[in-house]
């Protein structure tokens, strides 16, 4: 997003977008009205199981090839959590697109497109035009007309919290959770200031958990590849950055029942190949889990079969 900001035509900043959505801070575990939990589940029923998608950029082809590999096993998530990129896969696989659909969505989007530029203000990349494409990508839905429940999850920058959205509209929803400081302009709702939910929950297990999933599937793009190199002051600022995300996020994402971590890097703005690669490596880690997360779907109750999934899925 950033190469893609600095190709952009320039524009004015525009007025801070309304609220047009809803959510709750996470503190200390728990979440503020009116982020509710799930209901209380039964002790026949089947465990509630939450994909956690974390932040990464043009690592997300990564998520894409993780839904595929889930999808094939049977395994549909009750509950979808993202932060950045991985909300914007959550939310788009959330409101009913299948894996392959957001795949050759991926293949034709011009990332170019999404980069509104602005020369005043604490970012250069308005995100008016990624809100109106993630729109787009759900249909229109609100939030909490998906078929899967969705929460994207941004940061409260004057609070230093998480803030768990679960309801409203997700083009905004989706701006407020990637939008990189520095890069995007932060999203005014409310009397909030919004940022990108990787400043405070890369891979948000925390919130997964407190919305009532009693299964994290937790899927960390950012911390386990190869790291940025230090040849030049902006790859040298990329790499402590990316150090201090990972030293922060590290437990929380260790925190989820099984933690699916390709090693992948960053597809450029126009690399087919790079983000073929990235959709790759992510179905072959998440294939790679499957056995571990079987061995944790029996511990916490019956399982479901790929058939029945399906079709309580609709898909």
């Amino acid at each position: 997003m950033l190469a893609a900001g600095l190709l952009a035509a320039c524009a004015s900043v525009p007025e801070p977008a309304p609220r047009s959505f809803e959510g709750g801070w996470l503190i200390d575990g728990a979440l503020q009205a009116p982020a509710a939990p799930l209901p209380a589940r039964s002790p026949a029923a089947r465990p509630r199981v939450a994909l956690v998608l974390g932040g990464g950029g043009l690592r997300g082809y990564a998520h894409i090839g993780v839904l595929q590999a889930l999808e094939a096993a049977g395994i549909q998530p009750d509950l979808i959590v993202g932060t950045s990129i991985g909300a914007i896969i959550g939310a788009a696989y959330a409101s009913g697109r299948t894996p392959e659909q957001l795949w050759q969505q991926a293949n034709t989007l011009r990332v170019r497109s999404l980069a509104d530029v602005t020369l005043s203000g604490p970012g250069f990349v308005k995100g008016e035009a990624l809100a109106r494409w993630a729109d787009g990508l759900v249909g229109g839905q609100v939030i909490e007309r998906f078929a899967v429940r969705f929460a994207a999850v941004a940061t409260d920058i004057d609070r230093t919290r998480p803030y768990v959205i679960t309801q409203g509209d997700a083009g905004q929803a989706l701006r407020a959770s990637a939008a990189i400081p520095g890069v995007f302009l932060p999203v005014q709702a409310d009397g909030l200031t919004l940022v990108d939910g990787g400043v405070t929950a890369l891979v948000p297990v925390h919130a997964a958990r407190a919305l009532g999933a009693d299964v994290v599937i937790a899927v960390d793009i950012y911390c386990h590849g190869p790291r940025y190199p230090s040849s030049s002051s902006v790859s040298m600022w990329l790499r402590v950055s990316q150090a201090q995300s990972c030293l922060l996020s590290g437990p929380e994402a260790a925190s989820a029942d099984v933690l699916i971590a390709p090693a992948i890097a960053p597809a450029g703005v126009d690399d087919a190949e790079g983000r073929e690669t990235a959709r790759r490596l992510g179905y072959e880690a998440a294939i790679a889990q499957l056995p571990a997360l079987r061995a944790v779907l029996g511990r916490h109750g019956p399982m479901v079969d790929a058939a029945e999934a399906a079709a309580a899925s609709g898909r």
